[in-house]
């Protein structure tokens, strides 16, 4: 396993990461306790989940009762999150994941899923960063992290406004291009980076011929080839994988043990091919950020993305704008498009903008009248 420091602190942490959202079933407790031993056992030191991620923290917990019997020799990290948009909410949260997990103290506690400057300087006017400040002074957090799914610019002025000691947002070879600036801001200021979704949410290995353009070996996987390009960028300090069983494991730990360094001709060439194979699908390069109306045009696309890879389900869509990017299908931001083309001026490939985001509306607006009959019936 490959170990790096996890930025000014000190503590070196495991390239691949544990992500703990994805267990294969959440209802077999000691599977779940099994397998994250497992992934204890083979190097793997950093561990990241969080409070809403159903009953992870709980199964973390009965892990951890085996592995704090070898921490002092074979340390281990905890990564979890809180949502609380108020001082007493993130208290109230800390309590409960301590609870769950029988810990003392939270290794790297993150401010979670800030997704806009806005929704930032609300919850630091209500107090948040304050209270974390607060709860470090009492030991129970080791490092006040942030996690987010802002454009890079974005993260950049965020971490300009607050001195973090690491980061936590989506990275990969699928959206690279869109949080670029951001990586490089944290690296700038020497924090830990944490790669979450490495692999574009499964969607990398459940396309295999789609990227078959990162593989740099005849005898790597597409997955190996997809985590070897962020080991090879030393601005990430963990790529975090959501490992739901030993086999996933095994090919995780062998994409950092067969790890060479990729040169940059190599990168170059991975990028370009990441241009052309992508053919119809957006690399988010965000040069269409400029909506009058003031929609997110890129995280439209990278929503559409996930439609296309996923053989066109509105799930795949609708899934991915609630999740990674906070928007539900109710949200007012989906009817406001007036086609003006702009954003498809700008657009660098060309694509067919205004017609996606079309199809988009018309998704959502289904979802949402369907939720709304839904309720009805309850």
């Amino acid at each position: 396993m490959i170990y790096n420091e996890y930025g000014k602190t000190g503590i070196k942490v495991s390239a691949i990461g544990m992500g703990g959202m994805r267990f294969e079933n959440q209802d077999d407790p000691e599977a779940c306790a099994s397998l994250m031993k497992a992934v204890y056992d083979a190097g793997i030191n950093y561990f990241d989940t969080a409070i809403g991620y159903g009953k992870s923290e709980e199964l973390f917990g009965l892990a951890i009762k085996e592995m704090q019997k070898t921490r002092k020799e074979k340390p281990f990290y905890i990564a979890t999150k809180t949502g609380g948009g108020t001082a007493e909410a993130v208290r109230k949260d800390l309590e409960v994941s301590l609870k769950r997990m029988n810990l003392d103290y939270i290794d790297f506690y993150h401010v979670w899923c800030i997704m806009s400057p806005d929704s930032y300087q609300k919850r630091k006017a209500n107090g948040v960063l304050k209270e974390f400040e607060k709860m470090k002074s009492e030991g129970l957090i080791k490092h006040i992290c942030v996690s987010t799914h802002m454009h890079g610019s974005e993260i950049r002025n965020l971490l300009a406004d607050y001195p973090f000691d690491g980061i936590l947002l989506g990275y990969s070879i699928m959206n690279s291009a869109y949080r670029d600036e951001g990586i490089q801001a944290a690296a700038d200021a020497r924090l830990g980076v944490v790669a979450m979704n490495p692999l574009g949410g499964g969607l990398i290995p459940q396309n295999p011929e789609t990227f078959e353009f990162v593989k740099t070996r005849k005898d790597e996987s597409v997955v190996e080839g997809a985590l070897r390009y962020l080991l090879n960028d030393k601005r990430i300090t963990v790529s975090l994988v959501g490992l739901s069983n030993k086999a996933q494991l095994k090919e995780a730990i062998s994409a950092a043990d067969g790890f060479r360094k990729i040169d940059a001709k190599t990168i170059s060439s991975i990028k370009e091919k990441l241009r052309k194979s992508f053919n119809e699908m957006c690399t988010t390069c965000g040069y269409c950020d400029h909506c009058p109306e003031g929609i997110p045009v890129p995280r439209m696309m990278d929503a559409y993305n996930h439609y296309m890879l996923g053989k066109n389900n509105p799930d795949s869509l609708t899934n991915r704008l609630k999740w990674h990017w906070g928007l539900d299908a109710e949200n007012e931001i989906f009817s406001k498009c007036t086609e003006c083309g702009l954003c498809e001026k700008k657009c660098t490939q060309k694509l067919p903008i205004r017609e996606r985001l079309k199809t988009i509306r018309e998704i959502t607006t289904k979802k949402a009248l369907e939720k709304k009959a839904s309720e009805k019936k309850a």
